[in-house]
């Protein structure tokens, strides 16, 4: 009994952990999620549509990481960072609110919940995109 009480919390914190993972990056996960469709529905298989759609999700990572650390303008990375944030803190908002709704939470306060989500899940969205990048010598 012990052991099923603890795989429960495991999994649910890893079930937890990988929707926040998803939800921070909601913008490339999007993107592979949907060249992985087109490819299936155009005849590439299952194979041919995974590989399709990591190719996509990197791609679109990488572009976005590049665009931010190679432009100087203020205005143009503040835009490149809410192209990538923005999807974030929808995606934080929705899955926010529905843990607030299966918790119980009436409807203004799980609307209150939703609201902070999105807003930790953007922020969060925002930092991992600013963090530099880590030290090939370490």
């Amino acid at each position: 009994m012990l052991f099923a009480i603890l795989f429960n919390f495991a999994g649910l914190g890893l079930f937890c952990w990988l929707l926040y993972a998803l939800a921070v990056d909601a913008l490339a996960f999007f993107a592979a999620l949907s060249i992985a469709f087109a490819a299936f529905n155009a005849g590439a298989g299952v194979i041919g549509a995974v590989a399709l759609a990591l190719i996509a999700g990197v791609g679109v990572l990488t572009t976005i990481r590049i665009g931010v650390a190679a432009t100087r303008s203020a205005p143009i990375r503040l835009a490149i960072t809410l192209i990538y944030a923005i999807p974030a803190g929808v995606a934080g908002y929705q899955l926010s609110g529905a843990f607030a709704g299966l918790g119980g939470a009436s409807g203004p306060w799980r609307d209150a919940m939703a609201f902070l989500g999105a807003l930790a899940v953007a922020a969060a969205a925002r930092t991992r995109l600013k963090a530099p990048p880590p030290d090939p010598a370490r």
